[in-house]
């Protein structure tokens, strides 16, 4: 995925309740229906990408009826407001830099999410 396609889906996606440790977003048809993520979705699951390892996060769980996920995480891994604001953030220079501060964080290289 690349971040142009990420920001159009966080368009799509809502934080429907946040406690440091564990985030619960809902999507909207435009990510259910998105080809790419379908595909991102066969190969991994709603889990990083295999093979790599995402420090601090723990476990992901997806709800189909309710098109919800609860991602949990380590907060004093991943900064709680951080992890939120990459969701909520209003356009594409602050998403791309909260991307970027949130892999950086985390040590995570953001090139293999995105190809």
């Amino acid at each position: 995925m690349d971040l142009d396609l990420m920001l159009g889906l966080r368009e799509h996606i809502r934080v429907t309740d946040h406690v440091p440790g564990k985030l619960t977003l809902r999507f909207g048809l435009g990510v259910i229906a998105n080809p790419r993520v379908i595909r991102y979705v066969k190969e991994n699951g709603f889990a990083p990408p295999k093979g790599c390892d995402m420090p601090g996060i723990g476990k992901t769980t997806f709800h189909a009826l309710t098109r919800s996920m609860v991602l949990q995480y380590d907060r004093d891994v991943i900064m709680p407001e951080l992890l939120h604001r990459l969701f909520t953030c209003e356009n594409a220079v602050e998403f791309k830099s909260t991307a970027q501060e949130l892999a950086a964080t985390v040590h995570f290289d953001l090139t293999t999410f995105l190809n």
